[in-house]
C-alpha cells in the first residue's frame, strides 16, 4: 500500500524538466543529419579516389609495357651489328686497314 501511495504521489507531481531539452532535441536532429551528409560525401570520395587510383595504376602498368618495348627497339636498332652494316651498305663505308691506323694518345680517356 505504501507503494501505491508513493508512485501516486510522484506521477502526480510533475518532474522538473531541463531548460534545453526543448532546443537540444532539434540542434541534435540537425547535427545527426549533417553527419550524416559528411558521411555521404566523404564515402563518395574515397571511392571516387579510389577508382581513379585504379585507373592511374592501370596507365602507369601500360607506360611500364611500352617503356620496355621501346628499350628493346632502342637496343635493337643500336646494336652494333646494325650500324656496321647500314655504314658498309648504305653509306659504302669500310674498315681501314690495321696498318694504316695510327693511336693518338693524351687525348681523353685513352691518354
Amino acid at each position: 500500500m505504501r507503494e501505491t501511495a508513493a508512485r501516486r504521489r510522484s506521477a502526480a507531481t510533475p518532474q522538473a524538466e531541463p531548460a534545453l531539452s526543448g532546443s537540444l532535441v532539434p540542434l541534435l536532429l540537425i547535427l545527426v543529419v549533417i553527419s550524416s551528409v559528411a558521411l555521404v560525401q566523404s564515402s563518395h570520395r574515397a571511392r571516387k579516389l579510389f577508382s581513379e587510383l585504379q585507373d592511374l595504376r592501370q596507365d602507369a602498368l601500360q607506360l611500364e609495357e611500352e617503356w620496355g618495348r621501346l628499350l628493346l627497339e632502342q637496343s635493337t636498332w643500336a646494336s652494333p651489328d646494325r650500324v656496321q652494316r647500314l655504314a658498309e651498305d648504305e653509306l659504302g663505308m669500310t674498315a681501314p686497314d690495321m696498318r694504316k691506323v695510327i693511336m693518338v694518345r693524351g687525348y681523353g680517356k685513352a691518354g
